[in-house]
């Protein structure tokens, strides 16, 4: 959901007015490599490459470098691609040289010809970790790729989110920002763990913009992923009523589907009817329209 927001402002708005903060709580390394899962994907979005079917990944891409690493007896649980393996290599080597990420995203960005900063939340990955009913602790890899999300979740663990350092140029963004859109993404996995960064909620609270959220669920369940399940575990409500509970005290408008809004009759949340579809461009034009008319 995050990445197809992304495209909509992406598309429908100009680039110059947008940037895109990008959760880190899920980046890992992996054969040596630093792999930023969410930061790719929205990137491989915005540059019109990415694989639409799976909703992440880029499009037509290889898998030699995978197959010769599994016949290496190298782990092949967590899949790349062949030019997925050139970008991981390409940023690697370039943090190593001591490249800060600010500019080593706009060198990637200007690559993808994206003309809107993309910036990942924190200069250093966020260990974001998950405790479980089966398995106790699992990384957030271990659980969302190499278990596929087949775990009971008690908890949701924020292990270094207080000695991480914002990346260059996210506070003033927030900060001075005239409208910040919370996308529909997890809200326990992907957006929490930048809110965990002291000086992200500083700049949050600092920020005198309008605040909106958009909800990730439709007919009160999630599009996909194991949101449901999290709702149901880490939180007193259900449906939309768990999101808007999750914003309260965050954000002032609550973005979801018109005949959804009675969902949320209870919350402090202003409710604004939205298109949350965001599969096809008539969609995502449809969110903008919408997203547009909640500002009025």
């Amino acid at each position: 959901g995050g990445a197809r927001g992304a495209l909509a402002l992406y598309e429908n708005f100009p680039h110059e007015d947008l940037t895109f903060i990008v959760n880190t709580g899920d980046d890992f390394q992996h054969l040596g490599l630093e792999i930023w899962p969410d930061w790719d994907t929205v990137v491989y979005h915005l540059g019109q490459v990415q694989e639409v079917s799976r909703g992440w990944g880029r499009r037509d891409e290889g898998v030699r470098a995978m197959e010769e690493l599994s016949r290496l007896g190298a782990p092949d649980w967590f899949h790349l691609g062949d030019r997925d393996v050139a970008l991981h290599l390409f940023r690697t080597y370039q943090r190593n040289e001591g490249v800060g990420k600010a500019s080593l995203c706009q060198a990637i960005c200007r690559r993808f010809t994206i003309t809107a900063r993309v910036l990942p939340a924190s200069e250093e990955s966020l260990q974001t970790g998950l405790l479980t009913e089966e398995f106790g602790e699992l990384s957030f890899q271990d659980y969302f790729v190499k278990k596929q999300c087949r775990a009971k979740v008690c908890e949701v663990l924020h292990k270094n989110a207080s000695q991480v350092k914002l990346t260059e140029g996210v506070y003033e963004a927030i900060a001075d920002c005239e409208v910040l859109l919370m996308a529909p993404s997890n809200p326990f996995l992907s957006l929490q763990p930048m809110l965990e960064i002291p000086l992200l909620w500083e700049a949050l609270e600092k920020c005198r913009g309008r605040k909106l959220a958009v909800s990730p669920l439709i007919g009160g369940r999630a599009v996909k992923g194991p949101l449901d399940s999290l709702i149901e575990t880490l939180s007193p409500l259900s449906g939309q009523a768990a999101v808007a509970q999750f914003w309260e005290g965050r954000v002032d408008t609550l973005l979801l589907p018109k005949d959804e809004i009675a969902d949320i009759e209870d919350s402090s949340l202003e409710a604004k009817p939205c298109h949350t579809w965001l599969k096809t461009p008539d969609d995502r034009q449809l969110f903008a329209r919408d997203f547009k008319e909640a500002l009025l």
